[in-house]
């Protein structure tokens, strides 16, 4: 019945190792807000964010550093379980024939011993103070932390991969403006040239109009090299070691969020991964001053042996007068070590002070993220109505033009002014339009990946 029990017992502890070790994975798809990005009517944009979940290399490595979290709590837990461990021995024992033993002198002649030993040992420190349990729970927030700065990384990738793609749309768009600008303004070159001819118009005319088209050019270039780099940085981000061309809509299709608050609840910014981080270290900050302090204490630990002893002949090893058991406790307290515990929980304890100012920081930063990005999202939104109303005016300018040319009141070379002009402010409508598409990531970057359209955050 004895040895059931005990069979019993260490299939126990076994499984309670096992049972923690076995925690099945979460799945982090959910970190990207999936159902935040289709407000944005546009499936390529879903399929590159799900690209980069699958094969960015910098959540592989944030996935990794988890990993390596989850090991150190096992190994902190497997501290508090007892040890138990097998040390056979084969020994081979010579003396002096003329050795003395006793109070007698009793005389061994030729004395040689061989000793066979078979023990189980087992030791297991008893954790009377909390101690080990206190820095588990530490390694425990340490792993918390850890997959907060995880879903950081997530919210990152999906906002950054979020930016260049719209980046890619506008400069794609404003390209085809300036190509349109060129194309006016060679026509332009010509007509000029020929009132030139016919004393209508003076070399200077020429010269400006050719500077123009310089700069046009040039602009074409700089944008040209600009989509490249964002055309690399979104094929990092997609992990594409291929860098293949970077599937992406056109300008017209981009939807807007047009429910964006003015205002925000401050306790948007709970959920945030740098500020629930903090709130995090202050509690593995407590647990190691708390478990510092009692390091002090004195420890005590049981061990013991159960196994078996013999001499001489390995065919008695087994039997029941060669059987080995015994069983103590250790206790243990240091009487001077220098200072080194007591500095140690001075330590710990200044790292919890530093770990609440800390979180305190983090939460006034993140209030100013917000309250920043809130301020941008509004701006790039009135500068965008405004463009759309600037566009609008020189559209219908541009309609009356077409009307007066047609009607003879007005010149080919006016009709170009006027169609360039309705290009520039339609560049200017671009460009405010993405720009605003991207001050809405950057909100719900600086909100911790927060759909910020629901009415609960307002």
């Amino acid at each position: 019945m004895k040895k059931n029990l005990l069979t019993i017992f260490l299939i126990f502890l076994i499984s309670q190792s096992f049972a923690f070790c076995s925690a099945q994975e979460q799945d982090k798809r959910q970190y990207l807000n999936l159902s935040f990005w289709q407000k944005f009517n546009d499936e390529i944009l879903i399929n590159n964010i799900i690209k980069g979940y699958e094969n960015n290399p910098d959540l592989k490595i944030a996935d990794t550093k988890i990993k390596e979290s989850e090991k150190i709590v096992k190994l902190s837990l497997a501290e508090e379980l007892p040890h138990i461990n097998f040390e056979g021995m084969l020994g081979r024992t010579f003396a002096s024939s003329d050795m003395l033993r006793g109070k007698n002198n009793f005389m061994i002649y030729n004395y040689s011993q061989t000793r066979f030993l078979l023990p189980l040992t087992a030791s297991y420190e008893i954790d009377i103070w909390g101690k080990n349990r206190l820095r588990t729970k530490s390694f425990k927030e340490s792993e918390k932390m850890l997959k907060e700065d995880e879903r950081a990384v997530y919210i990152a990738l999906s906002s950054a991969i979020a930016a260049d793609y719209y980046n890619l749309i506008k400069t794609d768009k404003i390209i085809e403006l300036q190509n349109e600008l060129l194309n006016l303004n060679e026509k332009l070159l010509k007509l000029t040239i020929s009132k030139e001819q016919n004393g209508l118009a003076t070399k200077d005319d020429i010269l400006e109009i050719q500077e123009k088209t310089a700069q046009i050019t040039l602009t074409i270039n700089d944008l040209e090299a600009k989509k490249e780099i964002f055309e690399n940085q979104l094929s990092y981000l997609l992990g594409d070691k291929l860098f293949s061309k970077i599937e992406r809509n056109d300008f017209k299709n981009v939807s807007l969020i047009d429910n964006v608050p003015s205002e925000l609840n401050s306790s948007i910014i709970i959920n945030r991964p740098d500020v629930k981080s903090s709130a995090y270290n202050i509690l593995r900050a407590d647990y190691e001053a708390k478990s510092a302090k009692r390091d002090i204490l004195p420890s005590f630990t049981i061990m013991g042996t159960l196994g078996f002893n013999g001499y001489s002949h390995g065919t008695h090893l087994f039997s029941p007068n060669s059987g080995l058991a015994d069983l103590w406790i250790v206790p243990n307290f240091d009487i001077f070590d220098g200072g080194r515990k007591y500095n140690l929980m001075k330590l710990k304890k200044l790292e919890y002070e530093r770990a609440k100012q800390e979180y305190e920081k983090s939460v006034l930063a993140s209030i100013q993220e917000v309250n920043d990005a809130l301020v941008m999202t509004k701006k790039e939104k009135k500068n965008y109505k405004i463009a759309a109303d600037v566009f609008d005016i020189q559209s219908q300018k541009l309609r009356l033009k077409s009307i007066n040319k047609n009607l003879g009141l007005a010149n080919e070379l006016d009709y170009i002014l006027y169609q360039q002009a309705q290009i520039l402010a339609q560049q200017k409508l671009v460009d405010d339009k993405i720009n605003y598409v991207i001050s809405t990531i950057n909100l719900y970057k600086s909100v911790g990946g927060v759909d910020f359209t629901n009415s609960e955050n307002l």
